[in-house]
């Protein structure tokens, strides 16, 4: 399958060497698609690893002495989740191949220090701080440009490899992005947003595999689609349009939700200090002339660092709150809760995920 892919926000794929995006990588895309795809079977019950410890392997004998009655299963009794067994492993090699093609792609503009002017906090000193959030200059030194991200159209090449692995069940995970969620890396940047050029790709081929897979294992402190929120904002009725600078400021009041609880900031906000935490948190930069942007993100049932009255309830429905005060919320989608604005209370994790991809009822049958 050839996908043409085009940019709603600038793209960063990292590069060759660190902090430099010379072009976009094919690894930059793959980690999206194999981060999103776990989650989703994660939130089907399935198995897929935890990446952070250690990737599966692939074990031989293992394989040979299974006497499980399909290759699936062999493939979990040699040591395979169901998503390394897709997506490649120590011993195993990925089930597709996948290629870009840069039709028209050229490096996107961005400020290269970030000051919110209008937001103002106390730092530890007492001493009064303009919030500034920074991207490494890429033209000091005269050195080449080292962080720029890219824009345009580009098309992505799915190969199937070997039987089990359709491009399909791939090209619906792009689609899930392009609705949801954000390509490449440094999506809590505002990267990543784009858009299928050619139209929808059709999703069911990915519902049914993940369909086949489907199981009773549970994650309480992974990315799954049981803690995941997706949403989408617009401005207030009296502002027309975000502003670039828009992103930062949502990015900082987030922050300053839980500004009384430093380890619980860092936690679903990330940080650099010390020990590097990922931002649990995305939002995008403005797209769609500048009339939206999306907020998701994942916050686990279990955390050391839920204290006092916070939990993953209290911190999801602070987010949406503030959400809900202060923009056009136009939707949030939430597995099992009061705040989903299109199915409250679904706890069908297949029936949720259908409406995700946009799967009615009816076509299940075509």
């Amino acid at each position: 399958m050839k996908l043409e892919i085009k940019t709603l926000t600038p793209l960063w794929t990292g590069g060759v060497e660190a902090g430099k995006v010379d072009r976009i990588h094919e690894t930059g895309i793959l980690g999206s698609l194999r981060w999103w795809c776990e989650a989703l079977v994660r939130g089907l019950g399935g198995w897929a690893c935890d990446p952070s410890q250690g990737m599966c392997g692939f074990d031989a004998e293992k394989y040979k002495k299974s006497r499980a009655a399909d290759k699936h299963q062999r493939l979990r009794d040699a040591g395979l989740c169901d998503v390394c067994q897709l997506f490649g492993a120590t011993g195993w090699r990925r089930r597709f191949r996948l290629t870009i093609v840069e039709t028209e792609v050229s490096d996107a503009q961005i400020d290269h220090t970030i000051s919110l002017n209008n937001r103002q906090y106390t730092d530890e000193k007492g001493k009064q701080r303009t919030p500034t959030w920074y991207f490494r200059d890429p033209t000091q030194s005269g050195k080449p440009k080292a962080n720029t991200p890219k824009q345009g159209l580009f098309s992505v090449e799915i190969h199937g490899l070997y039987s089990g692995c359709s491009a399909e069940i791939i090209a619906g995970l792009v689609q899930f992005i392009a609705d949801w969620a954000a390509l490449g890396a440094r999506p809590q940047m505002g990267f990543g947003v784009i858009e299928l050029a050619n139209g929808r790709i059709d999703t069911r081929p990915l519902f049914k595999w993940l369909e086949c897979i489907a199981g009773s294992n549970t994650y309480t402190d992974l990315p799954s689609l049981k803690n995941i929120f997706l949403a989408r904002i617009s401005p207030q009725k009296e502002v027309e349009s975000f502003s670039k600078q828009d992103t930062f400021n949502l990015k900082y009041d987030l922050r300053r939700l839980f500004a009384n609880d430093k380890d619980l900031r860092h936690f679903i906000m990330g940080t650099v200090e010390d020990e590097r935490i990922a931002a649990k948190v995305k939002m995008s930069h403005p797209y769609n002339g500048d009339r939206e942007m999306r907020v998701w993100g994942w916050i686990p049932e279990e955390a050391n660092v839920y204290r006092g009255s916070w939990n993953r309830n209290a911190v999801v429905d602070s987010i949406h709150q503030h959400l809900h005060t202060n923009y056009g919320l136009q939707v949030w989608r939430e597995m099992n809760s009061t705040r989903d604005t299109v199915r409250p209370n679904n706890g069908d994790a297949q029936a949720f995920l259908r409406d995700l991809l946009a799967i009615e009822e009816e076509d299940d049958a075509v």
